[in-house]
């Protein structure tokens, strides 16, 4: 797995479910793994989904991944808008696009 930076390119993937809602990103998540079919089967009420609701940052973020904008321009773009995001802006910015690739599985590099 290479490490992200600053001329890194992101792309949403297209499998993911999300609106905005008064600028916020709003991720819909499914819920169906074979274990929260068997509770519902058995009448747990578990939702058919989830939702996340990214943080003021994060949802200008996400918002501006087209699979154009390099990593820089990113944070470029976030300082800008953002003038409190301050000295670590980069630190954090590919911490949390670390996640949303590595963990959450929402977006992914494009190879140059």
């Amino acid at each position: 797995m290479a490490e992200a930076n600053l001329s890194t390119v992101y792309e949403i993937r297209p499998d993911v479910t999300y609106r905005i809602e008064k600028k916020h990103v709003i991720i819909v998540k499914e819920q169906n793994h074979w274990f929260q079919r068997f509770l519902r089967k058995i009448f747990f009420k578990i939702p058919k989904q989830s939702e996340m609701k990214l943080d003021a940052y994060g949802s200008f973020i996400f918002q501006l991944i087209d699979g154009k904008l390099t990593v820089g321009e990113l944070g470029e773009k976030l300082s800008i808008q953002y003038e409190e995001a301050g000295d670590k802006l980069y630190e954090r910015l590919f911490l949390f696009l670390n996640h949303l690739e590595n963990n959450e599985n929402w977006i992914r590099k494009i190879e140059n």
